[in-house]
């Protein structure tokens, strides 16, 4: 807010009318055709450790082939 000069209102206001109905439009939707979805997004180390030794270990089977 403070940087860019915006009150609460302005914020609310735009996530309500721009934010969540172009994420339920675009966003959601897609989702059914993700491979993964990462629960918490960034802030889920458990799942990101998953994500990150299944990369590891392809790219192993990568530089064997």
């Amino acid at each position: 807010m403070e940087e860019r000069g915006r009150t609460l209102k302005e914020v609310v206001d735009q996530y309500l009318q721009r934010v969540k109905p172009m994420h339920q439009a675009f966003v959601e939707p897609s989702k059914r055709y993700a491979d993964v979805i990462l629960p918490g997004g960034g802030q889920n180390p458990v799942a990101l450790e998953m994500l990150v030794a299944k990369a590891l270990a392809r790219m192993g089977e990568v530089g064997a082939a």
